[in-house]
């Protein structure tokens, strides 16, 4: 059956840090990575009235999807890639329960206090959501307002 690891990506700094600590991580373990973009309003264009709203997603998700192939083409590990529609959090707690992964990779942004009280970060959701171990990777500090 073979070992999983699961890892969001959104196309941010945070993320891609997240995926470079899931590719070293599932090399490690000899796992199969999967790495899974829930697709979100931030794949679309502004103005959802445009006829270029849906083809902006279409552009939006094959550049992720694109940039994904490039990034893990070298890296030596099994992988797959999602897309997926709806919540990121259900979707990674999803996924990772379906394939019974050893572990959920995913960034943690610094968007402050607020945003992480109301319960806003996929990291915290993810938490309360499984039970499967959730490894949260900070953004690099570079790309840090203030």
């Amino acid at each position: 059956m073979g070992m999983h690891v699961v890892v969001g990506h959104d196309g941010h700094a945070a993320s891609d840090s997240a995926l470079v600590t899931a590719v070293e991580l599932a090399a490690r373990l000899d796992a199969h990575l999967h790495v899974v973009h829930s697709v979100t309003i931030n794949d679309y264009g502004i103005d959802p009235d445009t006829e270029d709203f849906e083809r902006q997603r279409d552009r939006s998700v094959a550049r992720e999807r694109q940039r994904m192939a490039d990034t893990l083409a070298g890296a030596g590990i099994a992988w797959t890639y999602h897309e997926e529609r709806g919540d990121p959090a259900r979707r990674l707690a999803h996924l990772a329960a379906e394939l019974a992964a050893q572990f959920i990779v995913v960034g943690a942004t610094h968007r402050g206090l607020l945003h992480h009280l109301r319960g806003g970060s996929v990291a915290n959701r993810l938490l309360h959501l499984q039970s499967r171990p959730v490894l949260i990777v900070p953004e690099p500090a570079h790309t840090r307002a203030g």
